[in-house]
């Protein structure tokens, strides 16, 4: 017996493919949508979808191409929230209100673009005005977590600790799995926490060295695991020998090294001609079996021992993610800290606790204020990872978080924030998350013959 039409076969796949987008396979589920679009331009469930992917693989571009197609075969409050999204993500402060304000056109108790609204208020620094939404959305569906964990984002923002603080706990009863509002803590029992002995940690041992600390400038740090060494590491030492030929001192840090790997490094050294360069490895704290705290850990490690490497070098310290190429000398990002405690990377525009400190450039000078700041930010990263087993983005939490202590508790470090361009023609980001640039020149022309 039918009980009702046969789904057709797009639907069918379609299905296949939020599937796959929930299971994180987002290539496969990219193939599907694909094949469906090829078989019907026209269907706005396979662009819809597909822009999700592109979303979630931070192709915001093409993300905002696909919603636009879907769009104009057919306007719903869905699709033109997640354009508005992304042309939030991308900068486009007045294009993503024109498509949130829309979305609410069309169905005013969509909590997701008012939530997105609120969002857009924060990045423009109104932080009033996104509580005001914000309140309005929780008012319309208690419990919604995103909602209430965006308070807590502006809440901190305007050193309402406290209520920040009360927020995120609320928004992690509300949320379940969701676990970044759980990583964030501004309170006094934190503070004590954190400014204790620092944790105990394996010492980093010396696998190699060339040349002397005491013949360089700065230090610039990379660390990884054997996998990304392969993978960014020797493009960035390669492209590093290429164009910082300066009078820096690089230092690559290795979590858990397997047989291979310190060979294959120093066989790049020697190739490379560099004069000044330390290899050091550790075992990480979490064996293999505890593989995201293991993850987590390989992202937080160079600032669970930065503190030590400042007191040990005695000069600044230029501690970059590993999936960069270098482009030019890097002495000018180093003077960017001149006469402060620290540079920063400011997110522009801002967002969140878990993102408003963006890890992947820092500058630190070997000021007792910094060395302060990074013990803080080692035990920090420690009690999160003990904690929360699944977190991530612990390294970024924690820089704001106990920045926000010591300007509640304590004193603040001068800090020079960087200016968004000021790697501009020093460095470009390949990011571990856009695999989709591995194909360009800039980085295969230093990965070639990298096994």
């Amino acid at each position: 017996m039918n009980d009702g039409p046969e789904p057709n076969a797009s639907a069918v796949q379609l299905e296949e493919a939020d599937l796959l987008i929930k299971a994180g396979d987002y290539p496969a589920a990219r193939d599907l949508c694909e094949k469906i679009i090829a078989a019907d331009p026209a269907d706005a469930d396979a662009q819809a979808t597909l822009g999700r992917v592109a979303m979630l693989q931070y192709r915001w571009a093409e993300a905002i191409r696909l919603f636009d197609q879907a769009l104009c075969v057919r306007t719903d409050p869905v699709t033109l929230t997640n354009l508005g999204i992304c042309y939030w993500k991308t900068g486009e402060i007045d294009q993503a209100e024109y498509c949130l304000r829309g979305a609410l056109a069309l169905e005013p108790g969509f909590a997701a673009a008012r939530t997105g609204i609120a969002t857009l208020h924060h990045a423009c620094g109104r932080f009033e005005e996104a509580l005001v939404e914000l309140d309005i959305v929780l008012k319309v569906v208690p419990g919604e977590h995103q909602a209430q964990t965006r308070r807590g984002c502006a809440l901190a923002k305007l050193e309402r600790y406290d209520e920040a603080q009360a927020a995120f706990k609320q928004a992690a009863a509300d949320a379940g799995t969701f676990i970044y509002p759980r990583l964030v803590s501004f309170d006094a029992e934190m503070w004590a926490q954190v400014t204790r002995p620092i944790c105990a940690t394996e010492s980093p041992q010396v696998a190699f060295a060339v040349g002397s600390a005491a013949d360089a400038d700065y230090v610039s740090l990379i660390s990884c695991n054997p996998p990304y060494v392969r993978k960014f590491g020797v493009p960035f030492l390669r492209s590093f020998a290429d164009h910082a030929p300066d009078r820096g001192l690089l230092h690559l840090h290795i979590y858990d090294p397997d047989d291979h790997i310190v060979g294959e490094v120093q066989k790049e050294v020697a190739r490379s001609g560099l004069k000044r360069v330390v290899l050091t490895t550790e075992r990480s704290p979490f064996p293999a079996e505890r593989p995201f705290q293991r993850r987590a850990y390989y992202a937080c490690g160079r600032l669970v021992h930065m503190s030590r490497w400042l007191v040990q070098y005695a000069r600044p310290i230029l501690c970059l993610d590993v999936d960069f190429i270098v482009e030019s000398g890097l002495s000018e990002l180093v003077a960017k800290a001149q006469g402060v405690d620290m540079a920063l990377n400011p997110r522009v525009p801002v967002d969140s606790p878990w993102l408003d400190i963006i890890a992947n450039i820092i500058v630190a000078n070997p000021t007792p204020a910094a060395i302060d700041f990074f013990s803080a930010v080692s035990n920090y990263a420690m009690a999160t990872l003990e904690r929360e087993p699944e977190s991530w983005l612990v390294d970024q939490t924690a820089m704001y978080c106990v920045l926000a202590m010591m300007r509640r508790f304590a004193s603040e470090p001068a800090i020079a924030w960087l200016a968004p361009d000021a790697a501009e023609g020093l460095l470009w980001h390949i990011g571990h998350a856009y695999e989709h640039l591995l194909d360009d020149p800039r980085y295969k022309k230093y990965a070639v013959g990298v096994d």
